[in-house]
């Protein structure tokens, strides 16, 4: 008999075994089969509308799988994009509300939290955890972006710059133009003209083509009366970027009226048209030397840039020309009357656009209100423009 019980004891052994395999199964069967039911139902409720119930669903699946996480990582994306802000902050926050949940995970968590924020407009929660995320040694480059965008909408001008400065020195070069537009606007906010005139001096010095930071330097000058500063601003402006010297033409006649300097000016001028300052610059030098009596030259100066570049504010001022040779009558009549027709076109037409996303404006602004880019509009150039 105790032989006999000896001799079961391996096959009672393994069938106990294979029972609890087969236990085991059955469980993963189940378990893998409600999670599979969970997330067709889950999706049923998203196609039929039903979102709250759909979200519900796939958070209290996290109890389930840790698996599932990128899932919902990716849900929650899914639904900031489709302006569902708070239902992608929930989600987001049940996740970092997870005790065991890895550090990678954990902070991929956190960065799509801060875009839920963001989305949402609470700038503060969200810069709170993008500096969190830039703490650490190993942060990916966009919290920075995002951060200094914060900044940008906020206005914390400052604090856009020292987010900057921190950068790698790759990213640092990269984004020298934009750290030159936020000198300038931190100059607009300083009422002390020294702080003023510093931060425009850093702006050059992070971009020497800034020509934002060179005419509102130049401005700044002809306030106070240092004629010989301003003169010399505009003419690295002019260096710079003669499209935007363009818009510094009336200031640089009356400071080189005020100095009695009009051949500086006829000198400054002939130096804008053959940079390619455009049909603005050109009419200024006509006008100039329309006062100079030389009415014979102004006409010759404006026929030839029209062969080469025709435009609308050329052929509206050759008109003008025309009509102070042309006697009274009916033709003069004409001629006027076609001169204001033009007129009224030219200022119908935007004079600005932006060469990224080509927004078109009749104002010249620093930062592209479609596309967001610093520095990226410019005057027109072609037939209505330049």
């Amino acid at each position: 008999m105790l032989e006999l019980l000896f001799l079961l004891l391996p096959i009672a052994a393994a069938y106990g075994w294979y029972m609890g395999r087969r236990n085991l199964r059955q469980n993963e069967q189940q378990q893998h089969k409600k999670l599979s039911h969970d997330y067709f139902t889950g999706l049923n409720f998203l196609l039929s509308n039903e979102s709250d119930k759909a979200v519900d669903l796939f958070i209290s699946m996290l109890d389930v799988d840790d698996d599932t996480i990128d899932t919902h990582l990716s849900l929650g994306s899914l639904f900031r994009k489709r302006g569902e802000v708070d239902r992608a902050i929930r989600i987001h926050q049940n996740l970092i509300a997870r005790p065991h949940l890895p550090q990678d995970q954990q902070d991929l968590a956190m960065m799509e939290l801060g875009k839920d924020y963001h989305a949402a407009g609470f700038y503060d929660r969200a810069e709170e955890i993008f500096l969190k995320l830039v703490s650490q040694d190993d942060h990916s480059e966009e919290a920075e972006t995002l951060l200094i965008e914060i900044y940008q909408i906020t206005k914390e001008w400052q604090k856009a710059i020292d987010v900057t400065r921190k950068l790698s020195r790759k990213r640092q070069q990269a984004l020298k133009p934009i750290l030159a537009h936020f000198y300038c606007e931190l100059a607009e906010e300083h009422l002390d003209g020294d702080k003023k005139v510093k931060c425009l001096n850093l702006a050059i010095k992070q971009d020497e083509l800034c020509g934002r930071a060179l005419i509102t330097l130049a401005r700044w000058y002809h306030q106070q009366g240092q004629l010989r500063q301003c003169k010399q601003a505009l003419l690295q402006l002019l260096n710079a970027d003669v499209m935007l010297f363009t818009d510094a033409l009336p200031l640089a006649r009356d400071v080189y009226t005020s100095s009695n300097d009009n051949d500086g000016f006829y000198e400054v001028l002939l130096q804008a048209t053959n940079k390619g300052a455009g049909a603005t610059a050109v009419i200024a030098l006509a006008q100039w030397l329309e006062e100079q009596g030389d009415l014979e030259h102004a006409e010759k100066l404006v026929l030839d840039t029209l062969y080469l570049h025709p435009t609308m504010k050329g052929f509206q001022h050759l008109m003008q020309i025309h009509l102070q040779q042309a006697e009274h009558g009916q033709a003069k009549q004409s001629l006027g009357l076609l001169a204001q027709l033009v007129e009224q076109q030219i200022k119908t037409r935007p004079s600005f656009r932006c060469r990224e996303c080509g927004f078109p404006s009749h104002a010249l602004y620093w930062h592209c209100p479609s596309c967001k880019n610093w520095g990226s509009i410019t005057r027109i150039k072609g037939l209505d423009g330049e």
